[in-house]
């Protein structure tokens, strides 16, 4: 996939790639009356000048079903639908960054996670540094040493993550133990229930041991012999749960291969100002 950014040998470019249905879900439902275009931009413009970002792309979700859906129809069943007008300004957001050249990149059956995830991973690979802005902490799986990530609520302070933070988060798990973290011990946001009877520190313990689930599972006789409280009843929860625990792997890990056409394009983040 080729990466359409001018090159500089004088500029330092860093591309803030925005997960667009989080930003617009935030300023929805943290203003009075309800709307999203102006805080929408609002929020691009104060993440683009605390993380001196040079360039800019935006993802959004597609209408479901996705193939995680497909897979498991359980799948975000416990969310509400989004109110039609939230979705109506989302649209509206969409054709403002249009007509400001910032093509929304939306893909039928993924979400803008893998979109995100996608773009991140040829960026790096080109030789940028990228800043992921979202509300979605799934998200920081994609964070390494060229890659961070913004995480905003409305229940706490805006928070930045780096490698070694995401560490500290979970229990020194890297990001790339994310999938298999959430595979095990679940996650309650998106209605999966990863394997039952594993939770927060079985979960944690075991990847610190064995690194991924499928070498868990590689390495699953040797289970009941962990220091860890309940070993034995850890790994008849595993043995029965296989099949559980790969789909959840699968539901859990972002996608970074996708074919996206045409070409991504980055662009300046001065045409925010337009």
């Amino acid at each position: 996939m080729a990466t359409d950014i001018p090159r500089s040998k004088q500029e330092s470019n860093k591309v803030l790639l925005v997960d667009g249905h989080a930003v617009a879900f935030h300023t929805w439902f943290t203003t009075d009356p309800p709307s999203i275009p102006d805080g929408f931009f609002s929020m691009l413009r104060h993440s683009v000048a605390r993380n001196a970002a040079t360039h800019l792309i935006c993802t959004f979700d597609p209408a479901p079903p996705t193939f995680r859906h497909t897979l498991y129809p359980q799948y975000k069943a416990n969310r509400p639908p989004a109110p039609i007008r939230l979705l109506e300004e989302c649209e509206v957001v969409m054709g403002q960054l249009e007509s400001r050249g910032i093509h929304p990149y939306r893909m039928q059956g993924y979400e803008a996670d893998d979109l995100v995830g996608t773009i991140a991973k040829n960026l790096c690979a080109d030789g940028w540094d990228t800043i992921i802005l979202t509300s979605d902490l799934d998200l920081l799986q994609l964070v390494s040493e060229n890659t961070s990530a913004e995480i905003f609520s409305q229940y706490w302070p805006t928070r930045h993550f780096n490698t070694q933070s995401v560490r500290q988060r979970f229990s020194g798990l890297s990001p790339q133990h994310i999938p298999d973290y959430k595979a095990l011990a679940g996650d309650s946001s998106d209605n999966l229930p990863g394997v039952a009877g594993i939770g927060n520190v079985s979960a944690t313990a075991l990847l610190l041991q064995y690194g991924t689930v499928e070498n868990i599972y590689k390495n699953l006789d040797d289970v009941h012999n962990l220091p860890i409280r309940s070993a034995k009843r850890i790994e008849r929860l595993l043995r029965e749960s296989q099949d559980t625990a790969l789909l959840m792997k699968t539901l859990t890990t972002i996608v970074t291969d996708l074919s996206i056409e045409p070409s991504i394009s980055a662009v300046p983040v001065t045409n925010l100002l337009d």
